[in-house]
């Protein structure tokens, strides 16, 4: 039997995951979550999860708690027996999501990077809400330029990434990572969409966007998780909002102050998608009806 799989990126706010659940109305589908912070359980209004019944289509969101480590490896291993499952099934696998890495890590491989001791890991975290990101983002520039150049810096997730190699092992991790890898799955052929609704319209979808996340209870669901796992673990997310709307609950920053900060940061965000995403080879970029014409004629 053919193995055949979907992907679907872009930007943030773009459509993603509109666009996979109308391919999956029309024929059988597995779709698959890759995104990053979807995988955070109770992080949901914030990372525009898929709610209600049609949660229930997708797979790998909600698998580990706020704060907890997770990197794309852990979500290769998961992903890689619910794509082999769609195939025995007969069904299309459609990855939707904005993390380039975690697809470049399933679709490409990943390098074997000796495990980092918990006690680095801390170290580094507690060197990070010493010094600020900026600082952190400077040492690991000086420390391996060549991993620095194509990460993503305001991350403070993929920063520490690559201190905590470096000072686990002495040896850089673009080093590792250029060790030849194995894909994790083989797909027989593969489909890359993009969505592109255009600049201007994606940064007005995405300031309406944010409006409507607060509106639906997003300040409410920080508090929750702060309450749940406390305010480390939220301060420390990666998923934008969260840790703005946290100093607004704080006291740290008044809601206008908290809205305008997370609107900055996800129109940046999806400028820096854009670029990564621009680098893949036969990636189609289209509108939502070409992306969903095209889709339907690739799953036959």
């Amino acid at each position: 039997m053919e193995k055949a799989l979907a992907v679907i990126v872009g930007p943030t706010g773009s459509g993603k995951t509109e666009l996979a659940e109308s391919l999956a109305k029309l024929r059988p589908c597995r779709l698959l979550s890759a995104d990053s912070q979807q995988v955070y359980r109770g992080m949901d209004i914030g990372t525009a999860k898929p709610l209600g019944p049609a949660k229930a289509a997708w797979g790998l969101l909600d698998l580990v708690a706020p704060g907890q480590p997770f990197s794309a490896g852990d979500w290769v291993r998961q992903a890689v027996p619910l794509i082999e499952g769609a195939w025995n099934d007969g069904a299309l696998p459609v990855l939707a999501g904005g993390t380039g890495l975690y697809l470049k890590a399933l679709l490409e491989g990943l390098a074997e990077i000796p495990p980092v001791p918990d006690s680095v890991r801390r170290s580094l975290t507690r060197e990070l809400e010493q010094h600020g990101l900026g600082e952190m983002a400077a040492r690991l520039r000086a420390l391996d330029p060549d991993l620095a150049q194509r990460t993503d810096l305001a991350n403070p997730r993929r920063v520490l990434r690559g201190l905590e190699v470096q000072a686990a092992t002495g040896k850089p991790l673009s080093q590792w990572q250029a060790v030849g890898t194995v894909p994790a799955v083989l797909p027989d052929r593969a489909l890359w969409i993009g969505l592109d609704p255009g600049k201007e319209s994606l940064e007005e979808r995405l300031e309406a966007r944010t409006d409507a996340l607060l509106a639906h209870g997003w300040l409410q669901e920080v508090e929750l998780l702060a309450g749940l796992h406390g305010d480390d673990a939220i301060s420390r997310s990666a998923a934008i909002g969260y840790p703005e709307l946290l100093d607004q609950l704080r006291g740290r920053q008044r809601p206008a102050q908290a809205r305008e900060a997370i609107v900055k940061q996800t129109r940046q965000y999806a400028r820096r998608q854009r670029t990564w995403f621009r680098s893949v080879k036969d990636l189609q970029w289209l509108g939502l009806a070409g992306a969903l014409e095209s889709l339907q004629a690739f799953a036959g």
